[in-house]
């Protein structure tokens, strides 16, 4: 069995220039847990997953230019009650993406796949072809090829 038998032709992707709270209405939508990151052409940058999101959530801010601005401070004694002033997160998928994509060929066997992503402790493989983005393949797909391998009397 081939990648290309098992893979979801249908991919949700990002943008770099995507919001993290964008990107987190996007996993919720269409509940998923990672996506590629492709930049305006179309070409394969990064990938990025809810642990990313999580890791940017509990780091400490990295630089002065992370904390608020200062009009947001001043304001935030001065609201009157109920209400608070929070500084808005800027921060972009491009921030927060890794860079190297795991990525597999359509013809690589499953198995290749599996091993793959046991080996760089990841949960999804970015099908390619020639570089260009054909699909994914998640470790909740391959669970589901064993499931039904073992429902045909498989093991």
């Amino acid at each position: 069995m081939m990648a290309r038998e098992v893979m979801r032709t249908r991919v949700t992707t990002a943008r770099p220039d995507m919001t993290v709270r964008e990107l987190a209405h996007l996993f919720v939508e269409h509940k998923i847990s990672g996506v590629p990151v492709v930049d305006g052409h179309g070409r394969l940058v990064g990938v990025v997953s809810q642990t990313d999101l999580v890791r940017h959530e509990l780091e400490p801010a990295e630089s002065a230019s992370d904390a608020p601005p200062a009009f947001y401070r001043e304001l935030d004694g001065g609201l009157p009650r109920g209400y608070h002033a929070e500084a808005p997160d800027f921060t972009r998928v491009s921030d927060v993406m890794t860079p190297a994509v795991i990525s597999g060929e359509e013809d690589m066997p499953v198995v290749e796949l599996a091993k793959l992503m046991q080996k760089r402790r990841v949960h999804r493989v970015i099908i390619t072809h020639h570089g260009e983005l054909r699909g994914i393949v998640t470790s909740m797909d391959l669970l589901k090829v064993l499931v039904r391998m073992l429902g045909k009397g498989g093991g």
